[in-house]
């Protein structure tokens, strides 16, 4: 049976050596642990076999030095590392990005990825809003051509969105009408919502309505579509490359497969949508092969109270998880209270 003492001098030599590579870049070696715990070189090479046998730590190539595993980097966050506080100078610099004048909802938005970037010296990801939450508040819709409209949708949040459709037929004899209906008796409900009355009324009428509701109920189905194909923005994948983990050409390229890929970009965004706080995904925890040496960290950001996107960063797995978890909670929710200040 392993000892508590064993467990606590284990631990702590892990720490360390996370602490020490995330500084450094370089493995870490007994003499230099050795130093900073006050224990003989030989009982420090103990535990440190110990911890590679268990998976924390493992010699990288021939080096004499250990770096952590991922599965040392989870230990380490789950339970060893102390959350840092978010220095003066951090905050004010955030609240001076969120106090400049924006055109709207979306450049906030947009604008967070660079903000991500810059104060942490990662790349920084945002997830748009999804349109098929907010609710629907008015809607215009503009004949560009025999077949084509222009849609220029207002949701509750206050995003604006301009979409141009196709159309089977040429609707500018009913885009009046069609935007009465819609503007009249489906104000505060989601697109979803929409979809699904109107297929219902559509399936209980055959009068004169009959056309409208069915073409109503085409160009909201077009426009789910579309809503559909979430938005991306991240910005800073040059701090990203000037890692020494990505030094490695063939290893950089891949990377950079995955960034222009925004589909699987998405995926890893999306897994936790709805949930509440900061998640961490160190390593091979990560279901994309390019990202299998880099760690994301991500929290969910609101509009009115309601979790509609999420941002994160990108990095190497050997980051400073301590200061950069608190530090990307802390800017969601400061876009929470910049987007509620801005939508009241």
């Amino acid at each position: 049976m392993v000892t508590r003492d064993i467990v606590e001098r284990q631990n702590k030599i892990l720490e360390i050596i996370v602490s020490s590579y995330v500084d450094t870049a370089l493995p870490v070696g007994s003499g230099s642990v050795s130093k900073i715990v006050g224990l003989s070189s030989a009982t420090v090479r103990n535990v440190m076999s110990d911890l590679e046998e268990l998976g924390y730590i493992m010699h990288p190539h021939t080096s004499a030095g250990r770096i952590p595993t991922d599965k040392g980097y989870r230990c380490y966050v789950e339970s060893l590392m102390q959350a840092e506080y978010i220095n003066k100078k951090e905050a004010k610099r955030i609240g001076e990005e969120y106090n400049q004048k924006r055109k709207g909802i979306e450049d906030i938005i947009k604008n967070t990825a660079e903000v991500l970037s810059t104060i942490t010296h990662h790349t920084g990801i945002i997830l748009f809003p999804r349109f098929k939450r907010p609710s629907f508040k008015h809607i215009d819709l503009i004949s560009i051509g025999k077949k084509k409209i222009l849609v220029v949708l207002v949701t509750s949040t206050g995003i604006v969105k301009n979409l141009i459709i196709d159309t089977e037929k040429d609707l500018k004899n009913d885009l009046e009408a069609i935007v009465n209906l819609l503007n009249g008796d489906y104000h505060g409900f989601t697109l979803e919502d929409i979809k699904e009355h109107l297929i219902r009324q559509i399936g209980q009428q055959r009068d004169s309505s009959y056309s409208v509701l069915k073409r109503t109920s085409e160009i909201i189905g077009s426009m789910l579509e579309l809503f559909y194909d979430d938005e991306l923005y991240f910005d800073g994948t040059s701090y990203l490359l000037s890692q020494p983990e990505f030094e490695n050409t063939s290893i950089a390229k891949l990377l950079l497969q995955c960034f222009e890929d925004k589909a699987m970009l998405l995926e890893l965004m999306e897994k936790d949508l709805q949930e509440e706080g900061v998640r961490v995904y160190i390593g091979k925890e990560n279901t994309s092969p390019y990202m299998k040496n880099c760690s994301i960290v991500t929290s969910g950001y609101k509009i009115k109270d309601e979790l509609s996107g999420r941002l994160g960063i990108i990095g190497p797995t050997r980051m400073a998880y301590s200061h950069l978890i608190p530090l990307v909670g802390y800017i969601s929710g400061t876009l929470t209270s910049t987007l509620e200040d801005f939508t009241e």
